[in-house]
């Protein structure tokens, strides 16, 4: 697996949520990027981050955005330079989007809590109140790892369109469940508005 920097992978979702009603702000694109790098290790065993975190009084976060988004707060960011998406491997924009689907659905306030998890990283490394903020991508892996993953939704849709196989995470509705709706032709639907 790839390593990208910090602002690849922020710009990942910045850009993901751009057009959204809600777009990415600093504190929010941290806790995304985070909890990616949560992922990457425990799917992978590798970072998806070469940037270390850092555990600030407000949760884990990357140095570099703090500094590219100074006093950006809770206003809309957009993305930093120029951004590509195809410099991310397939497997890896995947897991990117896995967690950009699952966490869109948690306030930043509940994925703040979510980092706060009791004897977890964050809370281990700032409570030692030390000079020492760096979040060892090992510990993040070793506490993580035993808990349950994020789904991965590319399975489930191909899987909700085959009707194949059964997904623990999300019910998969077959066709023959679902009524069928009409559809009209635009002529049709020209006739119907008059």
């Amino acid at each position: 697996m790839t390593t990208y920097s910090a602002t690849d992978v922020a710009n990942f979702f910045i850009d993901y949520y751009a057009r959204s009603v809600d777009p990415m702000n600093l504190p929010r694109v941290q806790y995304f990027c985070y909890f990616a790098q949560v992922e990457s290790l425990c799917r992978n065993g590798t970072p998806i981050i070469e940037d270390t975190f850092r555990a600030y009084p407000t949760g884990p976060a990357l140095t570099r955005l703090e500094c590219y988004y100074d006093g950006a707060g809770n206003m809309p960011i957009k993305v930093h330079r120029e951004f590509d998406k195809s410099i991310f491997s397939k497997e890896d924009l995947q897991l990117l989007m896995d967690v950009a689907i699952y966490y869109n659905t948690f306030s930043t306030s509940e994925l703040q809590i979510m980092s706060y998890v009791s004897n977890g990283p964050w809370q281990y490394v700032y409570s030692q109140g030390t000079d020492l903020l760096d979040i060892d991508n090992e510990y993040i892996k070793a506490f993580y790892e035993r808990l349950p993953r994020i789904p991965n939704y590319r399975v489930q849709v191909l899987a909700a369109i085959h009707g194949c196989c059964e997904i623990e995470t999300m019910p998969v509705l077959r066709c023959e469940e679902v009524e069928p709706i009409d559809v009209n032709t635009p002529s049709e639907v020209s006739t119907t508005w008059e």
